[in-house]
């Protein structure tokens, strides 16, 4: 009988070891950082679609494990800032644009030209368009530089949208507790400009570098209404559909964009 009992706990501490070791890495992934798919284009050339990227959940703040309680701040959104948040129209949907005004900057765009606080965002065509290999009707589209705050990124302009109205905003001011965000992809973005301001309560986390780029035409891009053990099993169940497809051509890799750190 002793001996039974005795592999019945031994068997029981197995169990509840693997128990811990399951919600301590659950509980890193939801503090400390998450992996995200890019989905769309919106943040092109910066961000591909197929990217696979990694943001530091804890840049801003540290949260209580599996809520949204904030336990204490970490650091300040700064413009030029990469940022993963909630969609406002659908909470279970993760945007990720880059933040261009924080509270109190005064932001307006004139002709595509964008102005904080009184002052032209400066930006200057791309010595060189090699990172446009791949982007959709690159011909129409001219990349520049652009130096936000000191943080020099690409941005994208499609010439086939030059009299566009998004081109042009009237000055808005950004309010407490808010930000203003937009893609890189300037004219193929929904943003900040179409449905306003971001909350800081719906941020997510700052993008920190690409682990992996890769792209599969015929795979789904995102499962948006899968839960946390869901996307688990999808993204090891879509790696090896990927991997079995790259020798028919439907699927590539980017390696030039592996480890790229995020600016």
């Amino acid at each position: 009988m002793s001996n039974l009992l005795r592999k019945i706990r031994e068997k029981a501490t197995g169990q509840l070891s693997l128990v811990y070791l399951l919600v301590a890495l659950f509980a890193l992934r939801w503090t400390i950082v998450e992996p995200y798919v890019v989905p769309t284009g919106s943040m092109e050339p910066t961000l591909k679609t197929g990217d696979r990227l990694y943001a530091s959940k804890c840049a801003y703040d540290v949260r209580f494990p599996f809520t949204e309680w904030i336990l204490f701040r970490t650091g300040t959104i700064k413009r030029g800032d990469i940022i993963l948040f909630r969609a406002p129209r659908d909470k279970r949907i993760t945007y990720v644009k880059r933040a261009v005004g924080i509270p109190g900057d005064k932001l307006e765009f004139r002709k595509s030209e964008l102005w904080v606080n009184g002052e032209m965002v400066a930006r200057l065509p791309a010595p060189t368009r090699d990172v446009m290999y791949d982007i959709t009707d690159q011909k129409e589209k001219s990349l520049y530089v652009e130096s936000l705050t000191g943080v020099k990124h690409y941005m994208i302009l499609d010439n086939r949208f030059n009299d566009h109205f998004m081109r042009s905003m009237e000055p808005i001011t950004v309010p407490e507790g808010h930000l203003f965000a937009v893609g890189d992809n300037r004219d193929n973005s929904n943003d900040s400009r179409f449905w306003g301001f971001v909350p800081f309560e719906d941020l997510k986390g700052k993008g920190i570098f690409i682990w992996f780029s890769g792209w599969d035409d015929l795979l789904p891009i995102d499962y948006p209404d899968a839960s946390l053990v869901e996307r688990v099993f999808y993204f090891v169940w879509d790696m090896v559909r990927f991997l079995a497809h790259l020798p028919s051509g439907h699927a590539w890799i980017r390696w030039e964009r592996i480890g790229t750190r995020l600016q």
